[in-house]
């Protein structure tokens, strides 16, 4: 029986073929077609093998969306090594606890965090840099396009071997309840079927021109570094989020999808306002986050112009879950009713299986009124955390993966997220632990106990808020404890406000109730 494993590596080398001449990239000035990409991929595969690397050795980066990271994405994974891109939101204690957990042979990393890259090395001496020069340079080290110039040519190296699917190709590092980042373990199989369910379930053709809106390092990209180049599409790099930017290469590049959090199309529907734009290529917008009123759904397709797809994954799902497309037995119901349904999670994706279950994991109704923990199963699922077994066993059970995400589904089968189990709060698009929030404020004297939770933000969809009981006889300011809690962390996860209670509410067992923690506290917006 011939099979032959899935590696996402057989999309590049499809394009390579059938569209050559085509252009595959652009990245500020620079583009390349997909000949010089797939060129460029080995090069970077033979230049990595020949300074030591091996199969199953972690490859780090640093970085922004450009297209060196584009082609790690394949080169890296190519011969066997694992992808491991980086945070660069991350705060360095947080970089360091990466760096320390997955122990990469070699860090690349773009000129501008020349810092943070040196203090990683300094926490992992064995590690190599090697510098993406994009303004400046620190001869010091190595450049990337030096790096590939080393490479030799394509006649003097043999055949990479077949790599098992099953192997782990990336790991992407996500915040969970404790607050330690976990490395998501994401093999070459998971990957494959993530981009074919896009393909699937999606409007997505090889006319695509997808802007980079959301960070590479986020989340597999949300998938696109695969299925754009496995359908022959184009990727428009952005390393940076500014509103007139992204309208602009919209206008300029013919951009037809793009990915977004509710934050971002916040930005970009002012910008649309205040400033003349030619949006009429782009067909196809897809959201992730938190769900969309109905309202802001049509506003936002008013102002751009675009489908609103709103959708759902995480990264232990490589990330894919569910996408909000309109099923063609709905296409004749009231606009704002199909508004409602954009602004889901969606419905289950072709190839994903899913079901919501009580705390005795007896499964519940799809009658869009029953509340239960959303679990996943199907060939996106992760393999696990990486050197975590036991925080895998915890959420992989009997063959399904418990996302800790509480959710209804309608009869239509639309996934509505309802509340976040593990209490992650969403701002801007970005995961932030309130427990690590909550470590960050236990560490001053004057606090007895403590609860953040996520509140309501015009900007950012929620930002953290703390509410504090001091310890008997002491006594503390609100800018005090959060300049002391916020010193610490990421920008993106800094604490917005503070409240002061004689008491939290408990359960029955001592535990904090957040719920009504958010009730009591949680209700007003933020607009600091």
């Amino acid at each position: 029986m011939l099979v032959v494993p899935m590696n996402v590596n057989r999309f590049l080398n499809r394009t390579a073929r059938l569209y050559a001449n085509k252009t595959a990239v652009v990245d500020q000035d620079m583009s390349y077609t997909y000949a010089e990409m797939y060129e460029r991929v080995q090069r970077l595969s033979r230049a990595l093998k020949g300074c030591g690397i091996k199969p199953g050795d972690r490859v780090a980066w640093l970085g922004y969306n450009n297209h060196p990271l584009l082609e790690a994405y394949f080169g890296v994974v190519q011969f066997g090594a694992i992808l491991v891109p980086l945070n660069i939101r991350l705060a360095v204690t947080d970089l360091i606890r990466i760096i320390e957990d997955c122990s990469p042979s070699l860090l690349v990393f773009d000129s501008d965090f020349d810092t943070v890259a040196r203090q990683l090395m300094d926490a992992n001496p064995g590690m190599e840099l090697i510098e993406i020069q994009i303004e400046g340079s620190h001869p010091q080290y190595q450049s990337y396009e030096s790096f590939l110039a080393q490479a030799p040519d394509l006649d003097q190296v043999p055949e990479y071997p077949e790599i098992d699917e099953n192997q782990v190709a990336e790991i992407f590092y996500t915040s969970g309840t404790t607050g330690m980042p976990k490395g998501v373990g994401l093999t070459y199989r998971n990957l494959f079927m993530n981009a074919m369910q896009v393909l699937i379930s999606g409007d997505v053709g090889d006319d695509a021109v997808i802007l980079h809106t959301i960070p590479l390092f986020h989340v597999n990209g949300w998938g696109t570094p695969h299925y754009i180049t496995a359908i022959g599409g184009t990727h428009i790099m952005l390393r940076r989020f500014i509103p007139d930017v992204v309208l602009s290469l919209v206008e300029k590049h013919r951009v037809t999808h793009a990915s977004l959090v509710p934050t971002m199309a916040n930005f970009l529907n002012q910008a649309a306002e205040q400033h003349a734009y030619d949006l009429s290529s782009w067909r196809y917008m897809t959201f992730g986050g938190a769900p969309s009123p109905s309202s802001f759904v049509q506003v936002t397709m008013d102002h751009l112009g675009a489908e609103y797809v709103g959708g759902y994954g995480l990264s232990e799902t490589s990330p894919l879950v569910s996408m909000a497309v309109i099923k063609d037995t709905l296409a004749s119901e009231d606009p704002a009713l199909l508004n409602q349904y954009r602004g889901t999670a969606g419905i289950p994706a072709v190839g994903v299986e899913v079901a919501i279950v009580d705390e005795q994991d007896r499964e519940l109704p799809w009658d869009g009124t029953a509340v239960g923990e959303l679990k996943v199963r199907g060939d996106v699922v992760m393999q696990g955390y990486w050197n975590k077994p036991e925080e895998t066993a915890k959420v992989i059970r009997n063959g399904w993966f418990f996302t800790g995400d509480m959710a209804s589904i309608d009869p239509e089968g639309y996934i509505r997220i309802v509340d976040r189990k593990k209490d992650i709060i969403i701002s801007g698009g970005e995961n932030i632990s309130s427990v690590e929030l909550e470590d960050a404020l236990y560490r001053h004297p004057a606090v007895f106990e403590c609860c953040v939770i996520g509140v309501p933000d015009a900007k950012w969809g929620e930002v953290p808020k703390a509410v504090v009981v001091l310890k008997p006889g002491m006594q503390a300011t609100q800018e005090e404890l959060m300049n002391f809690a916020n010193s610490n962390l990421a920008s993106f996860k800094v604490i917005k406000a503070l409240d002061f209670a004689l008491e939290l509410p408990k359960t029955g067992t001592g535990k904090i109730q957040k719920t009504k923690v958010r009730k009591d506290y949680g209700g007003g917006w933020f607009n600091g």
